[in-house]
């Protein structure tokens, strides 16, 4: 017995000791940049982040590249696997040019109560997250110390500031919530603290873990970089207090500062937005997240005219977090698109006959690029298309080194006038890649290989090019003049001395050809100086000229629907009658606020070249102003159409400061026509006006201080509150059009996105109005590929490719 004990455990130690000696079929695969930011991402957690130093907690800076940067937005193209971060990017300076511009018009002693209030704030929050699901993980607005002047506390001093302020919100991962019967994430709840209550409550501390930003804006104490750090801007305001009439004739002119505009050669320090390197957010989200980061500018001290004893200064910070586990790293070498820095770059594993292209969508994690074939190269017979990284990661060495390669374009041997699908087809003649299927497939197995299958011709396959390398080099020490034999030889002589001519049959479809040149005719010649002589429809394009909007301008898209996130928030929630003790529930939302904020959707993105709200009739009841003593306003202003607009202008062409951005808003109230009748609101209207099932609800948790110091966070008096509102897919794009309106005048594309409050019993919810945002139809690309015939793409088919050597 004990003989055979001891032969089981020779025989034991000797097959792991010829199993760890030998080579496994993944031991090509060695350890790269990749391995090692991976270790170091799974070695932090929610259990043991408090523990760790805060060192553990950042990964390499270069882990996120192609960083945006405000001053190249314009000079340089955002590629499609960064158009997450760059939402990011302006969404933070959205926030910041919003805040900047409120503190500075409302820098009253009886604008006080009118300044953006608690729940104000912390709606403005959670709209940036719930609006943005897969963009934004998380949003905050950080104050210095002794920054913030609140003005929900009733028996808190006048002009009196909080030591510190900081409410951040982001999403809850709600799989175990009560109310959750599916135990399925619903993207659904967000939870909102204030960072500045509790322990560990000093977030401008050097000793914080979750604040790379900070050493960016706080605490700005110096003067001497004002000129360059902070910027001013202008904006001007048309109002209308009365339908179809304007107060005044004019623009009414306003200066603020705000975040700075730096020159294209200007180091980074000096860009308005900052993107931090990624972090763990420890006991919030508790998840690795990249930041985000703009200074908010303001007049400090408040409420003084004497402003040679102020400055202006950087009072606050808006932050946007992101998921670092959604930005899609580009594994392919350093080349133009994929500049350094980049922990990632070289780690894709084409081989040298194909390039590396990167993917779009695989975030975090190996396999976001493929392989295309190099020119003078080709796909062998076994494999249609690119070869996937997705599949090369998962493949053993003897599988990289067969079936992951192209073959020369010496050994391919083809019927010429290859047509792609939509032209007639050439005759049935078996091809060697069809010989090939035939002879592997079953009668009704799909024509593209599965991974297990390419497994199993693995030998096969290598038989086949060992033959192939074989012949070509024995008839090449033969005789190193003659070249292989052709297979197909013509069957028709040539007479001599006559040109041979082919009748090529087109792989363009001439007729969508001539549609697309139309198409550009028109987009060409309407212009801003003749658009009043031309005709309504002469304005418009074909609904198909915009194909792919809805994914080329998804971030311009959801600029529209966070605010309409906010107003069905706001309007469903706050109630201004309400008083919680010593804390004051908000007033109503004012023609200032909602200025400010289509105004700052137009500053913080350069693809928007308009925004609006535009309010149901009789829906935008507003508090009267603190000091009116007119009892018809008592109990609030009811106008009959407000619907502000703004957009961008640029200095010279109206005289001002050049090199600046001006920036102008009107009340389409003002205007003879109402907006209500057009075909854009009144559709919206009446998709909207009884039935709500396609609501998504949202559950909000806010957690507020529990005295002036923030000693601890308690949970606000409406814990949890829910809100109803619209997703990016009920919202609409319209066909482009031009906008010869004398406003931005250029053709563009709007998407309209719907908001709801409560109705006038407060017992159910009703339309309210619509938000828009026009994007500049100059950024679109179009799509000039083949396509199904269902396809609602104009430019389709009109590529002029080789489609039997091109993609």
């Amino acid at each position: 017995m004990s003989t055979t004990r001891q032969l089981s455990v020779f025989l034991f130690v000797s097959f792991w000791a010829v199993y760890l000696v030998s080579p496994t079929p993944y031991t090509w695969m060695k350890r790269d940049n990749w391995d090692i930011i991976n270790e170091r991402f799974s070695n932090v957690s929610a259990q043991n982040c408090r523990s760790k130093h805060k060192d553990d907690l950042m990964l390499p800076a270069d882990s996120v590249a192609a960083v945006p940067q405000y001053n190249k937005l314009l000079s340089a193209r955002t590629f499609s696997n960064r158009t997450n971060l760059l939402h990011v990017h302006n969404m933070a300076l959205n926030r910041a040019f919003f805040f900047s511009l409120i503190y500075q018009q409302l820098n009253n002693s009886w604008d006080f109560q009118t300044q953006p209030g608690l729940m104000y704030i912390y709606m403005s929050t959670a709209a940036d997250i719930s609006a943005s699901a897969g963009f934004i993980n998380g949003s905050g607005l950080f104050f210095d110390n002794n920054c913030s002047y609140p003005n929900w506390y009733t028996t808190f001093d006048f002009n009196r500031t909080l030591p510190l302020f900081g409410p951040k919100a982001w999403r809850e991962d709600d799989y175990n919530e009560p109310t959750n019967f599916l135990r399925e994430p619903t993207n659904g709840t967000i939870d909102i603290w204030d960072l500045a209550s509790g322990n560990a409550r000093n977030y401008t501390d050097k000793r914080y873990k979750g604040n790379p930003w900070v050493e960016y804006w706080l605490p700005d104490i110096k003067a001497d970089t004002d000129s360059t750090r902070k910027f001013t801007y202008s904006i001007g305001i048309k109002y209308s207090n009365t339908t179809g009439k304007f107060t005044r004739d004019t623009f009414e002119e306003f200066k603020f500062f705000g975040p700075q505009q730096p020159g294209s050669e200007d180091p980074v320090s000096m860009l308005p937005v900052r993107i931090t390197q990624p972090y763990f957010d420890c006991g919030q989200s508790n998840r690795w997240i990249v930041t985000a980061s703009s200074p908010i500018v303001e007049f400090m001290p408040r409420y003084s005219n004497f402003t040679h004893l102020r400055r202006a200064r950087f009072t606050a910070v808006a932050t946007m977090d992101i998921e670092f586990e959604r930005l899609d790293m580009n594994q392919c070498p350093i080349m133009q698109g994929n500049p350094n820095p980049n922990a990632f770059a070289g780690t894709a594993r084409c081989r040298p006959t194909t390039s590396c292209e990167p993917l779009m969508g695989y975030g975090f994690r190996r396999g976001g690029y493929q392989c295309v074939c190099n020119p003078g190269y080709y796909y062998p017979w076994w494999h249609d298309g690119p070869f996937l990284g997705i599949e090369i990661e998962e493949a053993t060495k003897d599988e990289w080194e067969v079936g992951y390669n192209c073959l020369t374009v010496q050994d391919r041997q083809v019927i010429p006038n290859v047509n792609p699908s939509f032209v007639r087809k050439r005759r049935s003649i078996a091809t060697p890649r069809q010989i090939f299927l035939q002879e592997v497939l079953e009668p009704n197995q799909s024509p593209r290989l599965t991974k297990h299958l390419k497994r199993v011709l693995i030998p096969r396959i290598k038989a086949i090019r060992e033959q192939v390398e074989r012949e070509t080099r024995e008839a090449r020490e033969a005789n190193p003049k003659v070249t292989i034999k052709k297979r197909h030889v013509a069957k028709h002589k040539i007479k001599e001395g006559a040109a041979h001519k082919r009748s090529k049959r087109e792989a363009t479809d001439e007729q969508a050809v001539n549609r697309m040149l139309k198409i550009l005719q028109r987009y060409r010649d309407t212009t801003s100086q003749n658009c009043n002589t031309k005709k309504a429809y002469e304005l418009l394009l074909p609904g198909d000229a915009a194909y792919g909007v809805e994914k080329q301008f998804e971030a311009q898209g959801r600029t529209a629907l966070r605010l309409a996130h906010f107003l069905s928030n706001f309007l469903q929630n706050v109630d201004e009658y309400e008083e919680f003790g010593n804390l004051r529930g908000d007033r109503r939302l004012n023609e200032t606020q909602i200025y400010a904020e289509v105004i700052a959707n137009v500053m913080a993105d350069w693809k928007i070249v308009g925004a609006g709200v535009f309010f149901d009739r009789y829906k935008f009841r507003m508090s009267p102003p603190i000091n009116n003593t007119d009892p018809r306003f008592l109990n609030g202003i009811t106008r009959e159409f407000f619907g502000p607009y703004a957009w961008k202008v640029q200095a010279t062409s109206v005289g001002g400061v050049g090199g600046a951005d001006f920036f102008r808003a009107i009340d389409f109230a003002g205007k003879n026509s109402y907006y209500t009748d057009e075909p854009w609101f009144f559709n919206m209207k009446a998709r909207w006006a009884t039935n709500f099932v396609g609501l998504k609800k949202f559950t909000a948790k806010p957690m507020i201080r529990s005295d002036y110091n923030g000693t601890s966070l308690v949970r606000f008096e409406y814990y949890p509150y829910t809100y109803r509102a619209a997703q990016y897919e009920d919202g609409e794009w319209l066909r482009p059009q031009f906008k010869c309106d004398g406003m931005s005048n250029t053709w563009s594309v709007t998407y309209l996105a719907p908001f709801f409050g409560k109705d006038d019993v407060k017992q159910g919810i009703e339309f309210k109005g619509v938000v828009t945002v026009d994007v500049a139809l100059r950024e679109m690309s179009i799509n000039q590929c083949p396509a199904d015939f269902a396809t609602p793409n104009a430019f389709k088919n009109t590529a002029r490719c080789d489609f039997e050597s091109q993609f």
